[in-house]
């Protein structure tokens, strides 16, 4: 029988799920459901941030041993939920110039959110994977969103398909790992000392992982990336390469804590150096904005494997601070270019996110120009924002986990981000426009515009007090 003190302790997941049903129902009683669903959206994201932080310092198991609170949850949750309120501030204006302004894009951003919170919070492998589930059905119709639009249609169809088929390893793994240790509870199976040392409960858990490396696009598995990206909505995009990245990593890092599998730490090493590689160096290529985030979102998993890797307590408060870091400066910086997006005139396709459109914006908008700014110079990992101390915890932890070469590959591989970063920069503040790019300043709409200024903000708040979050989430580094 469920108790009320249970049902205390998932409140926000209760928000959550209760917003993401009656915003459906708000459209058949609402003359205005439009304006009504978005402040009933923005509220209940905000209510569910404020519950999230009575959670802290103290550890919950409930539901029958199905879900555990605990700090690191909450902060992953905490995160996802920033990631979401930012990514409703800038849609308001974004679905309303796309016109595909329908209340059913909140509740699909809620269902998805629901999914992720499960994810984070669950202590049972099939809990884990009904809030995958969930999740990635209302991310494969949300990357379809602009059903006008064939590079919208394509990006569904292939996140889709190869979602459908990553599903496939995770079962499976799901299935071995039951085979051997007789349970699907994450505490029971990492009791069983005997049984984790079984070659069939390790094929299993690779299996498991493997679904997660997909969704978190670590090489091999990132091929499905930069073609969502950018064919799906642009605000659907950053929330995509934050929130999704958020979850998934948040769900499989305690467990790979709590398995303490050091022998594998090679494995997480070598994916961390190619995932790196390989999106530093295929962004340098890159002339549209939004495959060059992709490409940098590609990268930006290969940083945080390189944290995977070490396996530490400092890994995980590292790897968490990344992540808050990255959702404010790469969700800003899709917003950004959510805004100065402009449709084609009797076409179905969009300009202004070739990165030559961004040649002279320092002139002809400088508020976005220097926000975008700030977004790139915290993705390359310049000091004193946010991404230069995600990275540095992450490489940290890898330096503490003797795993020093790990790290100085790291260190130069993001020397190669700092290019096609500063390549923007550059274009934005001495380069004129092109003749064809109108000089005209565009009026940003003041809800894109709050998204745009909270990202801001919290790259910069966490880029000066970093100790900030540590604080904030009671981590003990």
């Amino acid at each position: 029988m469920i108790q009320l003190k249970e049902l205390t302790e998932i409140i926000p997941i209760l928000i959550i799920a209760f917003s993401a049903t009656f915003i459906l129902l708000i459209e058949a009683f609402s003359k205005n459901a439009k304006d009504v669903v978005f402040g009933f959206s923005v509220v209940s994201v905000v209510c569910a941030i404020v519950a999230s932080f009575f959670q802290l310092s103290h550890e919950a198991l409930v539901f029958n041993q199905y879900l555990r609170i605990t700090n690191t949850s909450v902060s992953f949750s905490v995160i996802m939920m920033l990631s979401v309120l930012i990514t409703i501030l800038a849609s308001k204006s974004y679905l309303k110039k796309e016109n595909i302004e329908f209340t059913e894009y909140y509740s699909l951003l809620f269902f998805s959110l629901l999914g992720m919170l499960l994810m984070v919070s669950a202590n049972d492998i099939l809990i884990i994977f009904i809030g995958l589930e969930i999740m990635s059905i209302c991310f494969y119709v949300l990357a379809g969103f602009l059903r006008k639009r064939t590079k919208s249609n394509e990006s569904a169809l292939k996140y889709l398909l190869l979602g459908m088929f990553m599903t496939g390893f995770i079962l499976y793994g799901i299935a071995l790992i039951y085979g051997i240790t007789g349970t699907t509870n994450l505490t029971a199976i990492y009791a069983n000392k005997q049984a984790m040392k079984s070659f069939v409960f390790i094929v299993g858990l690779g299996l498991f992982f493997i679904g997660f490396m997909f969704k978190i696009g670590v090489f091999p598995f990132q091929m499905w990336v930069p073609d969502v990206y950018d064919g799906a909505p642009t605000v659907v995009s950053g929330m995509l390469s934050t929130a999704g990245k958020v979850a998934a990593v948040g769900t499989i890092l305690p467990i790979i804590l709590a398995l303490n599998i050091a022998d594998y730490k090679m494995v997480f090493a070598m994916a961390a150096v190619a995932t790196m590689l390989y999106g530093n160096v295929i962004a340098l290529a890159q002339t549209n904005i939004k495959r060059l985030l992709a490409y940098s979102s590609i990268a930006s998993a290969g940083y945080i494997f390189v944290g995977v890797a070490a396996m530490n307590r400092t890994a995980l408060t590292g790897i968490s601070f990344y992540l808050i870091a990255y959702t404010f400066m790469q969700l800003g910086a899709f917003v950004i270019a959510s805004i100065l997006e402009k449709k084609d005139d009797g076409s179905r396709d969009y300009k202004n996110v070739d990165i030559d459109f961004y040649k002279g914006l320092g002139k002809r908008n400088p508020w976005m120009a220097v926000f975008m700014t700030v977004f790139l110079f915290s993705l390359a990992g310049i000091p004193p924002f946010a991404g230069f101390w995600g990275k540095y915890y992450i490489f940290y932890a890898a330096i503490e986990a003797n795993m020093i070469w790990l790290a100085v590959i790291g260190i130069m591989l993001s020397l190669i981000g700092v290019y096609y970063y500063l390549k923007v920069i550059v274009f934005m503040w001495f380069f004129d426009a092109a003749d064809e790019v109108s000089t005209e300043v565009s009026v940003v709409p003041a809800t894109a515009a709050f998204a745009t200024v909270l990202a801001v903000a919290g790259t910069l708040v966490f880029g000066f007090v970093p100790d900030l979050f540590f604080r904030l989430f009671k981590f003990i580094s």
